[in-house]
């Protein structure tokens, strides 16, 4: 019997890595979420990458081989951003002259940018200003997901981006809680086996 594949895990505390997670072998099976074009546009909608609007343009039967295709180029993207999170997580610092910076740099100066104001999230300010990509056709997909990469990249302590603990899975997080001692991708999944596992053995 084939396991179904579950709903998207956006465990990671970060875009980027929910993007990495977008691969993944939570309980030892390994499930794809962005198999296809219209993979891709559900999950970037559900990340909030993308709004139901722009999704519903690509939708369109026109841009379908188009997406297709694209998706193939995220999914390439998306494991050389895993092998380069990997990398992070050893060495924990990432030189000027890396090959994924130039990559990001590059996918980022594709497609047609432009400046947006956006409600605040914050309490003091009522807008902020955000450099987005114009979604036009499928090929603009790549270079906003490589955006929310990039911010991963300036913004995360990458001393705290971690892989999940659990036996066999796959998964990334990025560590911001209190005491930065988390290990498992949840508490429900993961941690609750451990924790079974460890039981077991004392018994």
């Amino acid at each position: 019997m084939i396991d179904a594949r579950p709903a998207p895990f956006f465990i990671g505390d970060s875009t980027a890595l929910d993007f990495i997670n977008s691969l993944a072998a939570p309980r030892s099976v390994e499930f794809e979420w962005l198999a296809s074009g219209a993979d891709v546009l559900d999950w970037l909608v559900e990340a909030g990458l993308i709004t139901v609007d722009e999704q519903s343009v690509l939708r369109q039967p026109k841009h379908r081989t188009a997406l297709d295709l694209a998706a193939e180029d995220i999914r390439a993207f998306r494991e050389d951003f895993r092998s380069f999170v990997s990398d992070i997580i050893e060495d924990k610092q990432v030189p000027a002259d890396h090959q994924m910076i130039i990559k990001l740099n590059r996918l980022m100066g594709q497609g047609k940018q432009l400046l947006r104001l956006f409600p605040s999230g914050s309490n003091d300010k009522g807008f902020e200003l955000k450099i987005i990509h114009e979604i036009q056709c499928a090929d603009d997909l790549l270079p906003r997901i490589t955006t929310a990469c990039a911010e991963f990249v300036a913004q995360a302590d990458l001393k705290h981006v971690r892989r999940c603990e659990g036996s066999g899975c796959t998964l990334f997080f990025h560590d911001i809680s209190k005491n930065h001692k988390r290990r498992w991708c949840s508490m429900e999944v993961c941690g609750n086996r451990a924790k079974a596992a460890a039981y077991r053995k004392r018994s």
